[in-house]
């Protein structure tokens, strides 16, 4: 009787859960099928264009701001190909969304009224962006960016009647045109835009409505899914708590032995487990040196656009001061040449002139007022020197992999460095060696190869500000504290920079260390240790070139780098 009654309650105990389960299994295939047709309608309903008009909407936001790039004077080859550029890729993203949103029949007949209004002022808009794009063609044809300013340097040159200021007579003309067409067009624009985003909220506002729908079943299937999860716990805990005192006994038995083995696997464990661990400190050390110089490089990523920032805001006011010095040094001529006129026609002046000339030492301002308009003359051009070498070796405004002039990144780089080289009370001054060989235009990433030889070059200072401290003046003088940067084409389609000092050198076990990420060598708060493993990594992996090290204790240190062209 036992066994029987065991038997029907085991039967009940999985008999009732597997009913309520099939219940919700059938009633989620319902809810399932019910949301399968509003996404079957969704789709008939032609909801996927959303996209497509999106991307139409995109596409010419992107024409219309690269022509707004055309409009500006003067406009370089290279600009004007950038901006041609993006037109061609704005109109690829345009064709795409034709094709994804404007070939499938309308839904309603308020959708297809909405797109015949949009293709025809689409229509009228391209025709208008076509005869911009040619009047911008007649006028680049003619050869003159900026015809206003080639007509009055033609009129100051009294060439108001020659050949050349007729060009420059159809030029201003041709502008003309573009400009008309532009502002045409702009009406235009806002016209087909309008069309479009009437068509894009019509979509939209159909699928608000299906998605309503669509959360309505869902939250029905919710409903029945919660009072599922209500009912089958209780129902399983009351058979649970019947029949687990009827099995409990085997079960302590089985225990019992499962114990004993689990204690035989615990030894055999702790083995896998130590192992386990070992794999994990070396994965764990990987991660963190990967990690280091990740935050490492974006540190140097924010710096460049810091210095890049700088000096763009440095370069507008010195600019400004630096033009008008020409005219304030021409203005003080005029009235130093008009001081002496009135000195020579009027030798005798009255009494308060001459007190008047005493107090301000007018000879004195006659003699150095030239003088000091020509130090700032020549202290702004130096700023201008120092922000361009700035913009250059931060690089933000180029593209990231390009053609460069080495040499030129090598330069600026001493320029930054330029006040660690000059002569101090801690260290004499460093000699720049260069030996500049005759390269082509390298393939690099120009802002991280600038980054590899600043750090090379400040280790290099480093180096050689140690080894003065441990000289005396006398061993100075007659061994100078030197740079030499040598660069050459090799065969095969290689070019080398190497960059060496005659600074104390490292030992061999210094040097087998030099790239590995947080060896340094400089006192703790002075070095990362990150710079040399930085910068191994931009010449191995991202310029696949390479980067040795060669160093004789006492004698030096050099640092080879090697790209492919």
């Amino acid at each position: 009787m036992r066994r029987i009654n065991l038997q029907t309650r085991l039967f009940l105990a999985f008999l009732v859960p597997s009913s309520v389960a099939l219940i919700a299994v059938l009633n989620g295939i319902y809810i399932a099928n019910r949301l399968s047709s509003y996404n079957t309608q969704l789709s008939r309903n032609n909801l996927p264009s959303i996209d497509g008009l999106w991307k139409i909407d995109e596409g010419q936001t992107q024409v219309d701001s690269a022509e707004n790039l055309l409009l500006q004077r003067p406009l370089s080859s290279t600009e004007r190909s950038l901006a041609q550029g993006k037109i061609e890729k704005a109109w690829v993203q345009i064709n795409d969304g034709f094709e994804q949103a404007l070939n499938i029949p309308p839904n309603d007949e308020q959708e297809k009224q909405l797109e015949a209004q949009f293709r025809q002022d689409w229509k009228i808009w391209k025709h208008a962006h076509e005869i911009f794009l040619d009047r911008e063609e007649q006028f680049y044809q003619l050869g003159i960016p900026d015809p206003e300013q080639k007509r009055l340097e033609l009129l100051l040159q009294g060439q108001s009647n020659s050949p050349e200021m007729k060009r420059v007579q159809e030029a201003i003309v041709a502008r003309n045109k573009m400009l008309e067409a532009n502002f045409q067009k702009r009406s235009l624009f806002r016209q087909s835009n309008n069309s479009l985003l009437a068509l894009l909220w019509n979509n939209e506002e159909f699928a608000a409505q299906i998605q309503q729908a669509s959360a309505r079943e869902a939250q029905q299937a919710q409903n029945v899914a919660i009072l599922v999860l209500i009912v089958v716990p209780i129902i399983v805990g009351v058979l649970a708590w019947e029949l687990s005192w009827r099995i409990a006994q085997p079960i302590d038995r089985q225990l019992a032995d499962l114990i004993t083995n689990l204690e035989l696997a615990r030894d055999t464990l702790e083995e896998k487990v130590e192992e386990r661990t070992q794999t994990l400190r070396e994965t764990l050390h990987r991660l963190t040196t990967t990690q280091s110089q990740l935050i490492q490089a974006e540190k140097m990523s924010s710096l460049g656009q810091l210095v890049a920032g700088i000096a763009h805001e440095i370069n507008n006011p010195v600019n400004f001061i630096n033009g008008n010095l020409k005219y304030v040094q021409e203005y003080a001529h005029h009235l130093m040449n008009m001081m002496q006129l009135y000195q020579k026609h009027y030798p005798n002046p009255t009494n308060e002139i001459q007190i008047a000339a005493q107090e301000i030492d007018l000879g004195y301002v006659q003699e150095d007022l030239p003088k000091i308009l020509n130090s700032m003359k020549l202290g702004t051009d130096r700023i201008c020197q120092i922000v361009l070498s700035l913009r250059n070796f931060s690089r933000l405004d180029e593209a990231e992999f390009k053609a460069v002039n080495i040499h030129e990144g090598i330069d600026n780089t001493l320029l930054i460095l330029q006040h660690r080289l000059q002569e101090n009370a801690e260290c004499p001054k460093i000699e720049i060696v260069k030996e500049y060989g005759n390269l082509p235009l390298i393939p690099c990433y120009p802002g991280q190869l600038n980054q590899v030889v600043m750090n090379i070059l400040a280790n290099a200072i480093d180096a050689l500000e140690e080894y003065h401290s441990k000289r005396t003046f006398p061993k100075i003088k007659e061994h100078r504290s030197q740079i030499v940067i040598r660069t050459s084409a090799l065969d095969a389609g290689w070019v080398q920079i190497a960059i060496a000092d005659n600074g104390l050198g490292m030992t061999e076990q210094v040097k087998q260390q030099i790239f590995n990420p947080f060896f340094t060598t400089k006192p703790i708060g002075k070095g990362t240790g990150m710079g040399m493993s930085i910068s191994y990594q931009i010449i191995i992996e991202k310029h696949r070139g390479k980067l040795e090290c060669f160093s004789t204790l006492g004698q030096g240190t050099e640092f080879v780098i090697q790209l492919p062209i």
